[in-house]
């Protein structure tokens, strides 16, 4: 199958590179459970633009 698009990975990379652009985040920011959510988010996020992505190819391919 081919791929369109960005990578799961590659979209979580770029979430984190922005993220880590703010350090003052970390440090203002310091609670376990925001974190978590942070962490979920983004991973949320790539599994979102995978499906979709996986979804166009399909779609395309019909």
């Amino acid at each position: 199958m081919f791929n369109k698009g960005l990578y799961k990975r590659d979209v979580e990379r770029i979430l984190w590179q922005k993220i880590e652009s703010e350090p003052d985040l970390k440090y203002y920011i310091d609670n376990d459970y925001i974190t978590k959510l942070i962490n979920l988010l983004i991973e949320g996020i790539g599994d979102v633009v995978e499906e979709n992505n996986k979804k166009l190819v399909r779609d395309l391919f019909r």
